[in-house]
């Protein structure tokens, strides 16, 4: 959408409270007509005692700190920490698995541009359409879904101040003015939760994840206030949906700690709403790694700390505080770390949920598609590559789902296979792929060029660019500024997916707009490729114009990776963890040296992307 429209869209909010959003092709045509009954006229209560048990779409479109532009397409935001883009197919999955709840952990900073005519903070129209998408594929299936706003730079300040209030409160009203508009006529099985975990990171006088105090109630203020801000933002839309919504309150990190939880303050005239609180409890045996972790359940952390007896005064406590707040609970985060203790987390899943469900409270499962680290944050139940079940989080989903007395289908681990490619697939009517095969005489099994290869000398008028692929979502390149710490995405012009993508010099260069990167030799600028479900069989020079065709070059041997070297992401001779978080960083875009990527392409395609981080976490388990 051009910015001429953004303009005149958000003017005529300013002008009469509306806001009219339109599909760009991210849309199922059948929207919200596909849901089966509506949900209205419920109390809070009664909405959240039909909330069985949840599931979070957790490092995905809560994905931060990126440094892609606003008008970035959402799936490169999306695929950015490493999980693939969210399909129906995996809610399909995760409704069959029991749950009947789903939180969609979003962020919304980066996708902001300030409108001086309408003076809001405007969300980039392909990314709410994404976000409704994502929503409506568990909204459609009468399935309650939780949207919130999620890792904001404006909300989580080091020191909270009046001048980082005000910035938070325009930020989240403007969002929030978006939003319930976007969802204005989205029965009570979607619910908003204003904040995810406001909290401050370097307040000396308050702990990150303590409960607020420590300022003479500042912190406390602050927050209730923000939550007062989502509030009015969301009744005064003017639908009657957004009028009975549940919304839910976060009080200092959402922390479970019942003071934080107490200081909650319930704005006047609030309506439906619950109060929001994350629990990894407990936490020495949830994700504690020092030496006063015990992953045995039941047990007792080193400090002492009964398990069982921690859960059952935890669950007490809320009780009570949701009987004295006349207010129900939502325990928006949940989850016990795979430390390799299956039958353990089995007994914690049972115990932890009855307890839960004598509560009256409803608990989401976080799931960040993540196994094999020893940090505390291995919380992957759902393989998403495949829509499979982690063969150690599957029976923890059975004990789960025992509490409720719901049997679930949980589909067997089923090891993700890339399409294979062959030029049989590929469509023959287009004359230029066929001119294309003849000059290059490409023989693609015996010969894969380097993404740090010969490319340059042909970023010129004279040439354009072919990326032969196979995958089924959008491919792009990407060209890095490795000096500059600066990634460009350069989107195809024309694709025949899933084979072929065609990037022009005008493509390479509207890319590079406006930032300091060139097409320049000594600006050290790199071309690799990313697409959803990826493999590229490379990424070649088309000449125009009557320009030479490129000759085919070999690789430079020097830019080959040993064998003994490969997965040795950070060149300190052994394979192991840090070679992970190492490859991790470079997919976040931070640069680590072109050494450091051909020691990372794991399956020698001379792409590094997620498929080798996961081929480099399965070379961990194996030399462990």
């Amino acid at each position: 959408m051009k910015n001429q429209n953004k303009v005149s869209r958000f003017t005529a909010i300013t002008a009469v409270a509306a806001l009219t959003v339109t599909g760009l092709g991210y849309l199922p045509e059948t929207a919200i007509e596909t849901k089966a009954a509506s949900l209205t006229g419920q109390n809070a209560q009664a909405i959240t005692s039909q909330m069985t048990i949840g599931w979070n779409l957790g490092n995905t479109l809560d994905v931060a700190t990126t440094g892609l532009k606003s008008t970035t397409a959402p799936s490169k935001f999306v695929t950015k920490w490493g999980n693939p883009e969210p399909t129906q197919e995996l809610f399909d999955t995760v409704k069959a698995g029991g749950f009947n709840t789903v939180r969609i952990p979003t962020t919304w900073y980066e996708h902001l541009e300030y409108d001086e005519s309408s003076q809001m903070y405007v969300v980039n129209e392909s990314w709410m359409n994404y976000v409704k998408q994502t929503v409506d594929y568990a909204y459609n299936q009468d399935m309650f879904v939780i949207l919130n706003v999620h890792h904001e730079d404006f909300i989580n300040e080091k020191v909270f101040t009046d001048e980082t209030y005000a910035v938070a409160a325009k930020k989240l009203g403007d969002i929030w003015t978006q939003v319930s508009e976007e969802f204005a006529d989205y029965d009570q099985h979607l619910i908003f939760e204003g904040m995810n975990e406001p909290r401050q990171t370097g307040n000396p006088s308050v702990n990150e994840w303590g409960n607020g105090t420590g300022d003479n109630g500042y912190t406390t203020q602050y927050i209730n206030n923000l939550n007062a801000v989502f509030v009015n933002t969301v009744r005064s839309q003017g639908s009657s949906a957004n009028q009975e919504r549940l919304l839910m309150l976060p009080g200092y990190c959402a922390s479970s700690d019942s003071t934080a939880i107490r200081n909650i303050a319930i704005p006047d005239n609030a309506g439906n709403v619950a109060l929001s609180v994350h629990a990894y409890l407990p936490y020495y045996f949830t994700m504690a790694t020092d030496n006063k972790a015990v992953h045995e359940f039941p047990g007792q952390s080193g400090w002492g700390e009964d398990y069982e007896y921690s859960l059952t005064t935890f669950f007490n406590n809320m009780k009570q505080i949701s009987a004295e707040k006349n207010t129900p609970i939502i325990i928006g985060e949940f989850s016990a770390s795979d430390f390799d203790n299956t039958e353990s987390r089995v007994n914690w899943a049972k115990s932890y949920l009855s307890k839960a469900k004598d509560a009256g409270i409803p608990c989401v499962l976080w799931d960040n598609n993540v196994v094999s680290v020893n940090n505390g944050e291995a919380h992957g139940y759902v393989y998403r590559l495949t829509n499979t079940w982690y063969t150690q989080s599957a029976p923890v989903i059975e004990a789960m789902m025992g509490v409720y007395g719901i049997t679930p289908t949980l589909p067997a681990y089923e090891e993700y296979v890339s399409p294979e490619f062959s030029w049989d697939k590929v469509p023959k009517d287009e004359t230029w792929v066929e001119l294309f095969r003849s000059a290059k005489g490409l023989d693609l099994e015996a010969w894969k060029p380097s993404a740090l290869g010969q490319w340059k000398q042909y970023a010129n008028e004279n040439y354009d660019f072919v990326m032969i692929y196979e995958t089924t979502g959008e491919p792009a390149l990407v060209l890095q500024d490795e000096a500059k710490e600066t990634w460009n995405y350069v989107s195809a012009s024309d694709t025949d997916t899933p084979f072929l993508a065609y990037f022009t010099y005008e493509d390479l260069l509207s890319a590079i707009e406006g930032t300091d990167v060139t097409l320049e030799e000594e600006d050290n600028l790199y071309m690799s490729a990313m697409a959803q479900d990826l493999k590229v069989y490379g990424v070649y020079a088309v000449p125009k114009n009557g320009a030479e065709v490129p000759t085919e070059t070999e690789t430079d041997t020097e830019s080959e990776p040993l064998p003994i070297e490969t997965g040795d992401v950070n060149q300190d001779g052994t394979i192991s963890l840090l070679d992970i978080i190492t490859l991790q960083k470079f997919l976040l875009g931070k640069p680590t040296g072109q050494r450091v990527m051909l020691n990372a392409d794991m399956n020698h395609d001379s792409i590094v992307n997620i498929y080798d981080l996961i081929l480099l976490k399965k070379q961990l388990l194996s030399v462990r």
